[in-house]
């Protein structure tokens, strides 16, 4: 039984991302998503958003690169930049980007759908996958939807902070051993906490990833897959 992250394993949105929560933290007015889009973001800003995003593991630490000056050297350096935030500006931050997302999926749906690149070849896989993320589980469903690609919203955990809590909730669902629930995931993190909870966990190399992050998936005996082995039969995927 699969279980797939969705930003980076399913769908390149790292554009969405990056305009979403630099608006919502400067306050930008939902328009400014269309005009000036991702030509009013500083390139210096973009640069450090980019070069966080393999650290990312929810919406609060999309504010991690708009509150530092240089992109950290790995995750525990990134981590301690985020535990350093505010606690009430995490949360502002937080609630402001889930409200500008919403108002920009409702009033540019066509354009917000634009920012999101959706891995071809998916539709055998996700027939009986469950999608466990952080995205809200509301933006997955268009997304899937506007590429033909429907998934039953059970299916869909979201809004995930903690994925060996849904990843526990799947197995007792589908009556199954943990072992038996295998994360896809191209967080290193989120792949060791599967690890380490007895769940199986596969490191997506096609997502956000740093350098260092195989070495770490090789050294925790974690599957370092392509994106060919997932999409290729089951049996291939499982040898």
């Amino acid at each position: 039984m699969l279980a797939l992250d969705f930003d980076g394993v399913i769908c390149d949105s790292l554009d969405e991302g990056l305009l979403i929560s630099w608006n919502a933290h400067t306050r930008a007015p939902v328009q400014a998503f269309v005009e000036p889009g991702l030509a009013g973001v500083p390139p210096e800003v973009a640069d450090r958003f980019a070069g966080c995003r393999p650290f990312a593991r929810h919406l609060g630490h999309w504010l991690v690169p708009f509150a530092i000056g240089a992109v950290p050297a790995g995750h525990a350096e990134f981590a301690a930049r985020y535990d350093e935030l505010p606690g009430a500006a995490i949360e502002t931050f937080t609630a402001t980007a889930t409200r500008y997302r919403a108002a920009v999926r409702r009033t540019y749906p066509g354009q917000w759908l634009s920012h999101h690149v959706v891995h071809p070849g998916l539709a055998d896989v996700l027939t009986s996958a469950y999608i466990v993320t952080a995205r809200d589980s509301e933006s997955v469903s268009r997304i899937l939807d506007a590429h033909d690609l429907a998934v039953d919203g059970a299916r869909i955990f979201g809004s995930c902070t903690d994925k060996p809590d849904a990843l526990r909730t799947i197995a007792i669902r589908e009556g199954v051993q943990p072992a038996d629930v295998t994360l896809v995931d191209d967080s290193i993190e989120n792949c060791l906490a599967a690890h380490a909870g007895g769940y199986g966990s596969w490191w997506a190399t096609w997502g956000y990833s740093t350098p260092g992050d195989h070495a770490r998936a090789i050294s925790h005996g974690i599957r370092a897959i392509p994106i060919d082995a997932l999409l290729a039969s089951p049996s291939a995927r499982l040898s």
